[in-house]
């Protein structure tokens, strides 16, 4: 069964609000001139962005191998707590 919280659809409605705005006022290529204009800029969006997409990410691949999630869905039913010494 997949687990969607309510931060991850936050995430993935903030960026897609994001897009949408800024390709309404740029227009359509936007993000390939930024690229060859401010390449310094595009890959710190890059990097942001892949660090706010690695919850929504890693976070299931956690889930799956069995490994403590407890960090992020404590109340979610089968959640692995880390065992103490």
């Amino acid at each position: 069964m997949v687990h969607v919280d309510g931060h991850e659809l936050a995430i993935f409605g903030t960026y897609s609000g994001v897009i949408g705005i800024t390709r309404g006022i740029y227009g359509k290529g936007w993000f390939k001139s930024l690229v060859h204009r401010q390449p310094i800029v595009a890959f710190s969006i890059a990097i942001g962005t892949l660090g706010v997409a690695m919850p929504v990410v890693v976070v299931p691949i956690r889930r799956k191998l069995g490994m403590p999630t407890n960090q992020y869905d404590a109340t979610f039913p089968g959640t692995v707590f880390p065992a103490t010494p």
